[in-house]
């Protein structure tokens, strides 16, 4: 007589809770119990199928496929043996359909601690079993969505948080209690990412590197060790709304309990920055200017695109004119740029606004040195981290615990990660060296600001930076003097070009702070 038993654990806590080796405590009392009931068959056990950590609602699990496919292939076996019927199945339909397997191939199933044989009796007791085990399934999981639903109405978090966060247990009152606490590697990664994400000079894949750089790794899992995160991820972590203090559960959105990782206006500046990105701006167009999204038609309020004519004449258009019956000519952009710096060298700061200007960039002058010392800080624990693993892997080589491939591999990682690390640490020096000593050239420029000037010496991407601080938009009109402006040579024709700027009231004292720090923290 051949036998074949089954073993099944839910959860990967229950085949491991408990014992040092992988199976727990359940596995091995399920397989001395069934070696015993085969004893008592006077059969032999020559196949052992384990499932660590699988539910039974669902037949798609590895061990018990395997069963299936070896019933198939007409292995014979005498017996299938399984500690309890819901150990097979705690549904109807793959209890029925496992059976028939089971059958057809001319073995018997044999349950421990029920009498399930072949009589009459027996086949109700089966089916009866089999049903008691979908209730019990589907109740539990009616249950388990109720408190998990009445959970984040209070607040928690009834899932696995993300990145930033770590799931915890706390014993109080000896009571188990089951909370969110910021993780102290990743949380300032997270933040730092939604930070530098929201000035609009990171697109996803730059600010991926970069986070990679720094060592942000998807969470230590059981089939699959910690990770470099993937754009997929990272697309989803600058979208969730849970880093600033909701938990959204079944499509409905709760106030959370939990620490937030973004303030309201970081994580508005990174909705607006992806937006303008799935708009097609600064996604690698052949041809961009600063000024792109920000001109605006003042005849039909649309925004104007740019354009370079025979790879030499920059200019401003409106796309759909002839649909919607514009009669704005195309206007060059030497002629907006001009307008904007004569209307920039008129704006004048009050004596107040200079102030909070150099009070806001030694705050944030003094928050950058902090970032860097702890970003130094940080890559140093990992580099120390990352030190102890490498020791820890040769160790386990040379017990011959691990193969040559596996060793391989990981000193490739390992390797690869301390050089990330120092790269992150040799450029955070470097950051700290140009902020002290360009951190008076910050002050003095903030004290005696000439907006226009300023502007005239910055890149396009710390204009674009001025013209966002300080306007939302500009509506422009061209009223040429010639009849015919779309004639040969329409871009060297005189034009009257009138703007009318919508400034930001009050002025957006921060974020020209911003600007004034990219200008003079800019390296050479």
């Amino acid at each position: 007589m051949k036998v074949a038993i089954y073993l099944r654990v839910s959860t990967i806590d229950q085949a491991t809770k408990g014992n040092t080796n992988r199976d727990g405590f359940s596995i091995p009392a399920q397989r001395e119990a069934c070696r015993r009931k085969a004893e008592n068959l006077k059969a032999t056990v020559i196949r052992e199928y384990v499932d660590r950590g699988e539910s039974a609602r669902s037949a798609a699990r590895p061990a018990l496929q395997r069963l299936l496919s070896d019933l198939c292939e007409k292995k014979h076996f005498d017996y299938v043996i399984v500690h309890k019927i819901d150990r097979l199945a705690r549904n109807l339909h793959d209890d029925v359909m496992i059976c028939l397997a089971i059958k057809k191939s001319g073995a018997q199933l044999v349950s421990v601690t029920e009498n399930i044989d072949e009589t009459a009796s027996g086949q109700l007791l089966h089916g009866i079993m089999a049903s008691i085990a979908e209730f019990y399934s589907r109740n539990l999981a009616a249950e388990a969505l109720k408190g998990a639903t009445e959970k984040a109405k209070q607040g928690g978090t009834p899932f696995q948080a993300p990145i930033g966060y770590s799931n915890v247990t706390e014993r109080i009152n000896q009571r188990e209690i089951r909370t969110v606490i910021t993780d102290a590697e990743c949380a300032p990664l997270v933040s730092w990412a939604h930070e530098r994400y929201a000035t609009g000079d990171y697109s996803e894949r730059r600010l991926w590197e970069e986070l990679t750089k720094r060592g942000l790794r998807s969470r230590l899992r059981y089939r699959s060790g910690a990770k470099t995160i993937s754009l997929s991820c990272l697309d989803r972590m600058l979208s969730n709304r849970y880093y600033l203090g909701y938990v959204t559960y079944r499509g409905v959105e709760y106030k959370g309990k939990h620490q937030p990782l973004v303030t309201p206006a970081i994580f508005a500046a990174v909705q607006a920055v992806r937006a303008n990105h799935r708009a097609g701006v600064n996604m690698g167009h052949i041809h961009f200017h600063f000024l792109s999204r920000l001109l605006i038609c003042e005849r039909c309020q649309r925004h104007l695109c740019f354009a370079i004519a025979k790879h030499r004449y920059p200019y401003f258009f409106y796309m759909n004119r002839r649909d919607t019956g514009c009669k704005q000519p195309y206007i060059p952009v030497d002629l907006i740029e001009k307008k904007i710096t004569n209307t920039l060298s008129r704006l004048k700061f009050s004596e107040g606004d200079r102030q909070q200007l150099t009070t806001e960039i030694s705050k944030e002058l003094s928050d950058e040195i902090d970032r860097g010392r702890i970003e130094i800080h940080r890559q140093k624990r990992r580099l120390e981290r990352l030190q102890i693993e490498k020791e820890n892997l040769l160790q386990a080589y040379y017990n011959k615990v691990i193969e040559p491939k596996l060793m391989k591999n990981e000193q490739k990682r390992i390797t690869k990660e301390m050089e990330s690390a120092q790269i992150v640490v040799l450029e955070a020096d470097k950051r700290l060296l140009v902020i002290n000593g360009r951190k008076d050239k910050a002050l003095e420029l903030a004290q005696g600001l000439n907006i226009a000037k300023a502007y005239l010496k910055a890149n396009p991407v710390i204009k674009r930076h001025f013209c966002q601080a300080l306007f939302s938009n500009i509506a422009i009109d061209d009223r040429p003097t010639d009849a015919s402006p779309c004639k040969k040579y329409w871009w060297i024709k005189d034009h009257q070009i009138s703007l009318k700027i919508n400034w930001h009231n009050p002025i957006n004292i921060h974020h020209i702070t911003e600007t004034i720090l990219a200008l003079c923290l800019e390296r050479e």
